[in-house]
């Protein structure tokens, strides 16, 4: 006899899963980016990613979920930070206002203005962003904070590949990373996934959160909180450094 439940998780636990979850990744990707369409490239970027989590979480395994997001988000960020470094003048056409950021990204790193687009000189925009993570999350079941998350790490990649490309020295390569950015970006995951299983699972109890999944609401909080604590020194640090 079969358990219903049991064969509904069962397909998220499938590697075959995982694997398209993958390719995917790299297709929705690597092809919106090549062909410079900064509006396909989020918007399918984002139906994906969300599809895929969505299936995890209506089946009660939040643990795919996550694992759903483990893959697909580190994929998305090598695929087009090494796609910028090999095609930096096409990439451009794929981020609005791409020529603009990367001038603004090298004047940050070689040149020690304020960080692009961060917390410092935009925090209304981070605002936005999280209320968008948290309560569009909610809302949509992970669609608009999966719209926001995605755009960010387009963003950290492009930003990373410009500057790669840009070093003169390959050692210095772990100077260009946005730690602070992939912090935050690693707690906003966690928090889609919360936010997105109340409307997946009509589960709306607060105290079955607090319960179930403490660990990764704190663990995503302190991920975003640290981030944002970073960014308040660290681009400034790494500016400072002999090497850059």
């Amino acid at each position: 006899m079969h358990d219903p439940m049991t064969d509904n998780i069962s397909i998220t636990r499938d590697p075959i899963y995982y694997f398209t979850v993958g390719f995917f990744a790299l297709l929705t990707t690597a092809l919106p980016a090549l062909m410079g369409q900064p509006r396909f490239l989020p918007i399918i970027q984002t139906l994906a990613l969300t599809i895929f989590v969505a299936v995890a979480i209506h089946r009660h395994n939040v643990r795919g979920a996550l694992k759903v997001m483990a893959l697909w988000l580190p994929i998305q960020f090598i695929v087009l930070t090494l796609l910028t470094v090999a095609f930096g003048q096409r990439l451009e056409a794929a981020f609005a206002n791409g020529f603009l950021y990367r001038g603004a990204i090298t004047a940050w790193f070689f040149a020690g203005t304020l960080f692009p687009a961060g917390l410092v000189s935009e925090p209304l925009t981070y605002l936005i962003e999280v209320t968008g993570i948290l309560l569009g999350s909610l809302a949509t079941a992970g669609l608009v904070g999966t719209w926001f998350l995605v755009r960010l790490v387009n963003q950290a990649a492009y930003g990373t590949g410009i500057l790669l490309a840009a070093l003169e020295n390959p050692g210095q390569s772990f100077l260009v990373l946005p730690y602070w950015t992939l912090l935050r970006a690693a707690g906003y995951a966690g928090l889609i996934v919360l936010c997105a299983e109340p409307l997946l699972t009509s589960t709306w109890s607060p105290g079955y959160y607090w319960q179930q999944h403490r660990r990764l609401l704190l663990i995503s909080v302190t991920l975003v909180l640290l981030g944002l604590v970073l960014e308040l020194f660290l681009p400034g640090i790494v500016t400072r450094t002999p090497a850059a």
